[in-house]
């Protein structure tokens, strides 16, 4: 009874900082974001808008550094354990990453059958991490996403989903891959503004959290699930980004170089792919 109380408890817990990290970048702007923007303005000469997707982003960041660091000690989990990778399992990597791909672009396949009006790219591109993420500074256009994804996978994979597999042992290997998933998919989707954008995110997360957690356990190692996170990050956005997709998705030039320009519904945007 007591471990299953806190069982319960721990859902408890990762569901609500979930849901609260997922809404993060709805404070943006807050009248306590607004005024720490106000007085940077003074010392700055920094867009107003770049000051608060630093800010925001940093808020973030913070987030996904304490919790999971919070709950592996309290719960008793030694993540550094699951950073080595036996030499033989180097090859889940790479296979890995395509698992991810495969999986996400079947599943796009099938969205788009059944919304064949949905422009991906042009949601894709305006989902708000990544508008936000477009006017900052070139290294910030790869550091942003590639910190959020790094974070992302401490919390649901090396922290949720390590925690439910060593101290929870009774709930097996599948329903850990499911809460996890499921977990991720919220944090993710709370950060969208329209249909389109929930769906790819939700498309997009499901692959990562699922093939993660699948070599998570075959490998005994949390270091292929984070490589692969942030690969798919880094490649997604690129993707979405590139002239040639714009193009063929008649995506309009995002003048990513000019931090003054405003884009629809910049109050709640900010990272977190």
């Amino acid at each position: 009874m007591d471990n299953r109380f806190s069982l319960i408890l721990f859902l408890i817990i990762v569901t609500a900082a979930s849901i609260f990290w997922g809404r993060i970048n709805r404070i943006g702007y807050s009248k306590f974001i607004t005024s720490i923007v106000q007085f940077s303005m003074k010392y700055s000469r920094m867009n107003s808008e770049l000051i608060r997707s630093y800010l925001v982003w940093s808020i973030y960041m913070l987030v996904g550094m304490v919790a999971p660091v919070v709950l592996l000690v309290a719960y008793r989990v030694n993540l550094w354990r699951y950073l080595t990778l036996d030499a033989r399992y180097f090859v889940l990597i790479p296979i890995a990453f395509i698992g991810q791909n495969s999986l996400t672009g079947l599943m796009m396949q099938l969205l788009i059958v059944l919304r064949p009006t949905l422009n991906v790219f042009m949601e894709l591109t305006t989902i708000p991490w990544v508008s936000y993420t477009l006017i900052m500074p070139g290294p910030m256009r790869v550091i942003s996403p590639l910190g959020a994804a790094i974070l992302e996978e401490l919390f649901f994979r090396g922290t949720v989903f390590l925690v439910l597999i060593n101290r929870f042992p009774q709930t097996g290997s599948y329903w850990p891959i499911v809460v996890c998933t499921v977990l991720f998919v919220v944090q993710q989707v709370l950060q969208t503004d329209t249909v389109g954008q929930g769906l790819i995110l939700l498309i997009g997360s499901t692959s990562i959290s699922v093939v993660g957690c699948i070599v998570t356990l075959y490998t005994g190692s949390f270091l292929p699930t984070l490589l692969c996170h942030a690969a798919y990050a880094f490649v997604y956005l690129k993707l979405g980004t590139s002239k040639h997709w714009r193009s063929l998705g008649s995506i309009p030039a995002m003048p990513i170089s000019n931090p003054k320009v405003q884009r629809s519904k910049a109050s709640s945007a900010y990272p977190g792919f």
